[in-house]
């Protein structure tokens, strides 16, 4: 078999022209570009799953989530209410199919301080210490999206106040019957954070107060929980976005219980939280060098807390709260390219991207659920690349990975 691809880090956009055009014709440039890939020597592999996304909780349930840019207001009205997204939508299935396989990640702060309804009559408003109610409904429409898709769920659990005792400490209850109703209605949980970001307490809806010993003696909980109560669930963790003391101290304390080191990573705030970034700066080395930085933090955590275990990225996209006005151009295609080639080569096992079809960050318009320019990208990959990596032997110098599926 021979292939194409392109190297040089400010040429990555002749990877996606190449890699059209290679299905129309397979003589373009093939004096340079071709490679045999029988003399690749493979230096690892990543996870058949590798690139997977998300879909938010408050997607699922309807709430507020960030506001489209254009939408009116002032910039301190950072979200917009929205109804639950349909996930019986045609397009949207066929899209999210054709990327897989793939894990769908169900969470995100929203999901921190969720109420599931085990009931069929789900009540008007949500319970005492949440702030919104998951129904049966949309909890099926989940898993029966997660069939058709071929993308097992990914989630994380309630940690607000109404899932704790008179002592504030964290209890299963509702834990429990989302797992339980679950495996009742044929889904599958592959894998769960205990809960969001739990370096960013108040942002996230935890308790007053909530530090490092508070949430390692939770994580402790909901270890021995899941343990028990699911073994057959990998326990990801901690699913933090910070690289600071904080973030030190509560990977320390639940480092020892996790099956996966998880961790999350935003190059930056958006416009609509005071973020700098513009579109000039999109191929500098600065900018796409950040996931590789962030990344070299926690692999030094996992090195020293946590030997041997693999890493994923739970959640990423180009910029956090919602992403910038470029996010949803061809201009951010380079730093998410770039980014899967990156944490390939250093062995992340599953990279996944915020969100599928919602805010600026979306691989799909979020009304139209039609592909942006990240999409075709992601489809690309898909396409293209496979489990494992092999070092290019090439004439000219880059300081990128050559990443290329061995197919048969």
């Amino acid at each position: 078999m021979r292939v194409h691809c392109v190297l040089a880090r400010r040429r990555l956009a002749r990877v996606v022209v190449l890699a059209i055009a290679a299905f129309v014709s397979t003589k373009a440039t093939a004096a340079e570009l071709t490679l045999d890939v029988a003399t690749m020597p493979r230096v690892g592999m990543i996870g058949p799953r590798f690139q997977s996304y998300n879909i938010e909780m408050v997607e699922v349930t309807g709430g507020r989530f960030w506001k489209p840019y254009g939408a009116g207001g002032t910039k301190a009205e950072l979200f917009s209410a929205r109804p639950p997204i349909d996930l019986h939508d045609g397009r949207l299935r066929k899209l999210a199919a054709a990327l897989a396989p793939a894990y769908l990640r169900v969470s995100g702060t929203w999901a921190n301080s969720m109420f599931f309804a085990n009931a069929e009559t789900p009540p008007t408003a949500p319970q005492t210490g949440f702030k919104g109610t998951l129904t049966r409904q949309q909890w099926r429409d989940v898993i029966d999206f997660s069939h058709a898709v071929d993308a097992p769920i990914v989630t994380s659990f309630a940690i607000s106040t109404g899932t704790r005792d008179a002592e504030g400490r964290w209890t299963s209850e509702q834990a429990r019957q989302l797992l339980a109703f679950t495996k009742s209605t044929g889904g599958q949980i592959a894998a769960t954070e205990f809960m969001n970001e739990p370096d960013l307490p108040a942002i996230g809806g935890a308790p007053d107060r909530y530090d490092a010993a508070a949430y390692g003696r939770d994580f402790a909980t909901f270890r021995a929980f899941v343990k028990d109560t699911a073994p057959d669930v990998t326990i990801l963790g901690p699913g933090m976005i910070g690289t600071g003391t904080d973030a030190h101290a509560r990977f320390a304390v639940s480092a020892a219980g996790v099956d996966i080191v998880s961790y999350h990573h935003y190059g930056a705030l958006s416009a609509r939280c005071g973020g700098d970034r513009t579109a000039n700066q999109a191929l500098s080395d600065q900018w796409l060098a950040r996931t590789g930085k962030t990344l070299a933090f926690y692999q030094a955590l996992r090195d020293r807390l946590a030997p041997g275990k693999p890493i994923w990225l739970t959640e990423t996209a180009e910029t956090a709260c919602g992403g910038n006005r470029w996010a949803a151009t061809f201009t951010d295609t380079f730093r998410y390219l770039d980014q899967l080639g990156r944490l390939a080569k250093a062995g992340v096992q599953v990279v996944m991207h915020n969100t599928l079809a919602a805010s600026d960050y979306g691989l799909l318009d979020e009304k139209t659920h039609l592909p942006r320019p990240n999409y075709w990208a992601a489809l690309l990959w898909r396409r293209l690349m496979g489990n494992h990596r092999a070092r290019c032997r090439r004439r000219r110098t880059s300081r990128l990975p050559c990443l290329r599926a061995l197919r048969t």
